[in-house]
């Protein structure tokens, strides 16, 4: 024991170092961050597979399903006997749009890997296919470069991708009145 060592009284009259608990509380925050982590993956993942197995229902190796909407009202009722929270009507559509827009999850996830699901279903939040193709695929490598070290809220994503629609919507317009000069 050194004498520049200090403790905290723990239990009346029992001396702790200081440093050890501040070590072990290190060690139990990176463990629940990592927990979270790896749940959240999981739980993207989860929700990836039900999209792609509703996918593969619907249209059985045709590029167009024939239905869908019935199944999936279908299917949101016999999931909820079981599994009260997450497989309303509308999530099952969220996971299979999810996975439409995501067709390989592994990759994307290798990219940016620290989104949750929340951030996910805001960045399907884009209706307009191609503007969606825009800001989901061409710029990867920026959500990568400005999300890998730190999660954006909600509110910074929509901000971003509406940014990110404007330009593709400039762009475009701008190509237009080049071709039709």
């Amino acid at each position: 024991m050194d004498d520049n060592d200090s403790f905290i009284i723990a239990n009346g009259n029992q001396m702790l170092p200081t440093q050890l608990v501040d070590d072990v509380k290190l060690i139990v925050e990176r463990g629940l961050c990592d927990a979270y982590r790896e749940t959240n993956f999981v739980l993207v993942k989860t929700y990836w597979n039900v999209g792609k197995r509703i996918v593969e229902e619907e249209q059985h190796g045709n590029f167009r399903a024939k239905y869908g909407k019935h199944l999936i009202d279908m299917l949101s009722k016999e999931l909820s006997l079981v599994y009260p929270k997450g497989y309303s009507p509308r999530n099952l559509r969220d996971y299979r749009q999810f996975y439409l827009c995501f067709k390989d999850l592994e990759i994307w996830h290798s990219r940016v890997p620290n989104l949750t699901w929340t951030h996910y279903r805001t960045l399907l939040s884009v209706t307009d296919d191609d503007a969606r193709y825009s800001v989901l695929h061409d710029n990867k490598q920026l959500y990568a470069a400005k999300y890998l070290t730190y999660l954006p809220t909600e509110e910074v994503l929509k901000r971003e991708i509406e940014r990110q629609k404007e330009i593709f919507y400039l762009q475009n317009k701008q190509n237009q009145e080049t071709s039709e000069r």
